[in-house]
């Protein structure tokens, strides 16, 4: 403070004064002047140190948000390169085990529960043809993984990929269907389809998709 009060005459014109030299209205004016600069060094110094501060907090904030953006790029990066090469291929059917029916997932688990297999023997059975008939071996069955935000991201990715797998490996021991035609894959918590915020939302982010994917019909031009 010293130091600035120091400073204002620097930017104040240097005038001589005296009340003999002028009138009272003079030394006022001249007064006035030094307190309107003192006031206006005060605010400029009060607005930038005030901006430091907010730029100190913001920073760590933004770079977070940075980071945590640039995860999750990677994460769906993974998947989209997981599933080259299906872009000739039409959706057949879709299951998506959560738990609407009953428990699929605890918390934390990649176990499939009695009522996720239930939901996978019944949506099979459902498929036209047998999954390991003819027909049935021109299906790719695309498993996605996903979970809540709860835990860090690489943590999420590899709980989403080991539920895929957990399913795909049921797909391939209890169904019947070839590893060939089967891609699990994981999107972590990078694509909820409720708020991560209540415990309902958390149990239906974490789920597992089936795609069931067919040949595309070609048309006649």
């Amino acid at each position: 403070m010293l130091t600035v009060l120091m400073r204002i005459p620097n930017f104040i014109p240097r005038e001589r004064i005296s009340v003999k030299d002028g009138s009272p209205r003079d030394v006022v004016g001249f007064a006035s002047r030094i307190i309107v600069g003192a006031i206006l060094v005060f605010t400029a110094s009060g607005c930038l140190a005030t901006r430091n501060w907010v730029d100190d907090k913001l920073n760590p904030i933004t770079d977070q948000l940075g980071r945590q953006e640039s995860q999750l790029h990677d994460t769906d990066a993974k998947a989209d390169q997981a599933l080259t090469g299906l872009q000739h291929l039409r959706l057949e059917r879709r299951l998506v085990l959560d738990s609407r029916h009953g428990p699929t997932f605890a918390f934390g688990s990649a176990a499939l529960t009695n009522n996720a297999k239930r939901e996978i023997d019944s949506f099979v059975e459902d498929l036209p043809g047998s999954a390991v008939s003819e027909s049935g071996s021109e299906r790719i069955f695309v498993v996605a993984g996903y979970t809540d935000s709860v835990g860090t991201e690489d943590y999420n990715y590899e709980l989403g990929q080991r539920r895929a797998d957990r399913v795909a490996g049921y797909l391939m021991g209890k169904e019947g269907v070839d590893p060939t035609q089967i891609r699990a894959v994981s999107y972590g918590a990078s694509k909820p389809i409720a708020s991560n915020h209540t415990s309902r939302g958390r149990r239906s982010n974490r789920r597992v998709e089936i795609l069931v994917y067919q040949e595309k019909i070609a048309t006649g031009s």
